[in-house]
């Protein structure tokens, strides 16, 4: 796909794009597409009225990106809903997709990142979604770096506690039993030189936050954190 394919009406209301619809789970989709030469900001599908944008990525936007520009839409919806099209009202003015099925293989590495990057900054909102499209995402996920200050997360018996006092509204992690993901339902915090606070989750998808995770992250409404583990 290519900036050639895109079309625009002869009144200049809207514009018509071909696109990949990729069907990551049952109720969970992502929408590839070239973007047009305005790069117009998704907003929410206007139609139909069923989906919900999750989140979305630009992809390529650097000279001598192979497929040129591209937008990614992550989606709830089932993909029956979206193979007549989907109206993606934007910042410059509606943009109409029109999907055909594809495989995830079409998605590079670097789309995978930049995908799994806009995924644990999805809000709380994104939490349940971020399960569905894991498949995507878990080798991209996988392999995002741990700062060397990166707070840590911390298991005993009374459960995890988290360094810091930036409380999340969800933790992503890796135990035993696999993947999961937990919405951070409270956190007593303890204050001074090095602030802390314990943890009440409630499980959201996957395995349960239970005993040491080997990989975690702290998800906030607008970025998130690979942590460090550690047994107290």
């Amino acid at each position: 796909m290519n900036g050639a394919a895109l079309f625009e009406s002869s009144n200049g209301a809207s514009a018509s794009v071909p696109g990949q619809l990729i069907e990551a789970a049952p109720g969970a989709c992502l929408l590839r597409f070239p973007l047009p030469p305005s790069l117009p900001i998704p907003l929410h599908i206007a139609a139909p009225e069923t989906v919900r944008l999750v989140t979305w990525v630009f992809s390529g936007l650097e000279a001598g990106a192979p497929d040129g520009p591209i937008c990614l839409l992550a989606l709830e919806a089932e993909s029956a809903a979206l193979r007549e099209g989907v109206s993606l009202a934007t910042h410059f003015r509606d943009l109409v997709v029109r999907p055909e099925p594809a495989a995830s293989d079409v998605l590079p590495s670097a789309e995978r990142t930049l995908l799994a990057r806009a995924l644990l900054s999805a809000g709380r909102a994104g939490l349940g979604p971020l399960g569905r499209l894991f498949g995507l995402v878990e080798a991209a996920v996988i392999a995002l770096p741990v700062a060397e200050d990166a707070p840590d997360l911390a298991h005993d018996d009374g459960g995890w506690s988290l360094g810091g006092s930036a409380v999340p509204h969800g933790l992503l992690f890796r135990v035993g039993a696999g993947w999961g993901c937990a919405q951070v339902a409270g956190a007593r915090l303890r204050f001074g030189k090095h602030p802390r606070q314990r943890l009440t989750l409630e499980p959201v998808w996957g395995a349960a936050p239970e005993g040491l995770p080997e990989r975690s992250f702290a998800l906030y409404a607008h970025g998130f954190t690979a942590l460090t583990t550690w047994a107290s």
